[in-house]
């Protein structure tokens, strides 16, 4: 009896060690036109998500192709990923030289430095993200760029006229947006490597009150996403 007790705890930790968190990777292509090939993102998170391998040659797998659903030219692509620490990047097209921040003779070159990027051994950057427990969505950025999406929550057909205040914040900030069909939106907070930080889901109250005292001072995003899938983001400063 004693042994049927240790192995259904061990069974039970491996299966909450294995869990599973939704991954949403967003890339603005409004500087850069989308390539006719597709939009990928490709990766060390690609065995985890059950895509066959690490790091595919982008337009290879066509699950890690990124879509535009709703035409504002940010494509994105959900998956679902254990804990962990991941690089990523996104490629403009089919091959490695179409991937953003290659280095040496590659198409795209950038510094990514300056927003979690790390050295990737070929002269380039990658692109990095933590998951600890709970869902993320990675921060928009323009492809190629450290550049923040300016693609806003207006995009977002659910609700409008966000406000957020006081921005910056000190202990508290408050969002209010108009929400006059009553949808259901999910509010996700995430830092400026993509890391989140708060998260309220079904809301369909239109004012949040966020908690600032336990964050760090800098730059956060909030990201609001309805039931139609539709997502769209907007930032704070934490001082």
């Amino acid at each position: 009896m004693k042994k049927f007790y240790v192995l259904l705890f061990s069974a039970a930790f491996a299966i909450t060690l294995n869990a599973q968190v939704e991954v949403t990777f967003a890339v603005d292509m409004n500087v850069e036109a989308a390539s006719t090939d597709g939009v990928f993102v490709t990766g060390n998170w690609m065995d985890d998500a059950g895509l066959g391998g690490e790091w595919q040659e982008p337009g290879t797998n066509m699950d890690a192709q990124l879509t535009d659903s709703d035409g504002d030219k940010v494509y994105t692509l959900t998956v679902m990923l254990p804990d962990g620490d991941y690089q990523f990047k996104y490629a403009n097209g089919n091959g490695w030289a179409n991937a953003e921040a290659g280095g040496d003779s590659d198409n795209y070159q950038a510094d990514l430095s300056s927003c979690g990027g790390v050295d990737n051994g070929f002269g380039g950057y990658n692109r990095t993200f933590t998951i600890a427990g709970s869902a993320l969505a990675i921060t928009p950025y323009e492809f190629n760029s450290c550049n923040v999406s300016t693609v806003d929550v207006t995009e977002i057909s659910t609700l409008s006229d966000v406000t957020i205040a006081p921005n910056p914040a000190a202990d508290f900030t408050i969002v209010t947006y108009a929400n006059p069909n009553n949808a259901n939106h999910d509010i996700i907070v995430t830092s400026l490597t993509g890391q989140v930080v708060k998260q309220f889901y079904s809301i369909v109250d239109n004012t949040v009150r966020i908690e600032t005292q336990d964050l760090t001072a800098g730059m956060y995003f909030i990201t609001f996403r309805n039931e139609l899938g539709e997502q769209g983001t907007e930032k704070f400063i934490v001082k």
